[in-house]
């Protein structure tokens, strides 16, 4: 999906999750994802909240249940904002409510990391993990290792433990130069070692983290990384914004297909 797709403007169909708080002053989503969870005192909003006109505060949830939070919704409605170019303050936002359910955030999806991208070796994946003594969920990793020259040089560009059992870890390497990796990191991890090509470079992903820093008010970024990597291994940069703006889907639509997810709070409809 392009990053285009998931702008709107007023007057459109959108969807979202978060918190009902009630007022004096109106009834509020709070989409801020970073206190989801975290208790607050009766009223308290965060300033990424939205008006919301219509909803029914009867039928928000008051206890848990499957995939439900107390006092969380989810919504679809009529986004009504200010004009573009013009600086929103809390309140100007808003969403005329068509639907209204008492469902929570979804958690973020995870990426398998039971399949090493790599075929196994002759005999399979060794059995390399030791358990520290009276923590039975708690494992030794044996993959600890002083690889900073590799990383600041930029051959290595991302690092992240795979395991396909509970007994068995292997180092997966997203490298620019998976030869010169392979021969410095073979020795110390026989057979537990997995180095792809890296689709992006260091450089790439670091002027990404870049460009988003600069704009971290302007596009209203809750959090922002460089230090993710899917399924595969491959590294990418993930922005989570409260919308996609047109300024920031036009820049993110020029970069390189995939090395940037976008995860907005509030999406098109």
């Amino acid at each position: 999906m392009a990053a285009r797709d998931l702008v709107f403007r007023a007057g459109d169909r959108v969807r979202t999750f978060g918190r009902f708080v009630s007022g004096a002053d109106g009834d509020w989503l709070d989409v801020q994802r970073v206190h989801d969870l975290m208790i607050k005192p009766p009223g308290w909003k965060s300033d990424l909240s939205i008006r919301l006109i219509g909803a029914d505060a009867a039928a928000v949830p008051s206890e848990f249940g499957p995939n439900q939070v107390p006092g969380h919704i989810k919504v679809v409605g009529r986004w009504h904002a200010p004009a573009p170019g013009v600086q929103v303050r809390l309140g100007d936002e808003s969403i005329e409510v068509e639907t209204q359910t008492p469902e929570g955030r979804r958690p973020r999806p995870r990426a398998d990391r039971t399949r090493p991208p790599c075929p196994p070796p002759s005999g399979g994946w060794p059995q390399n993990v030791t358990w520290h003594e009276g923590w039975p969920h708690s494992p030794v990793s044996h993959l600890d290792l002083d690889i900073r020259d590799l990383e600041s040089s930029g051959a290595i560009v991302h690092r992240v433990i795979f395991r396909p059992s509970e007994d068995q870890e292997v180092l997966v390497v997203a490298a620019t130069d998976v030869e010169a990796v392979t021969r410095a990191l073979s020795p110390s991890l026989p057979n537990q070692l997995c180095v792809v090509q890296s689709r992006f470079t260091r450089a790439q992903l670091d002027e990404v983290g870049d460009v988003l820093h600069a704009h971290f008010q302007e596009w209203r970024l809750e959090s922002f990384g460089t230090g993710n990597s899917d399924a595969q291994g491959q590294p990418f940069a993930r922005a989570e914004p409260v919308r996609v703006t047109p300024e920031l889907a036009a820049w993110a639509d020029t970069l390189p297909h995939g090395v940037l997810l976008l995860d907005p709070t509030i999406t098109p409809a």
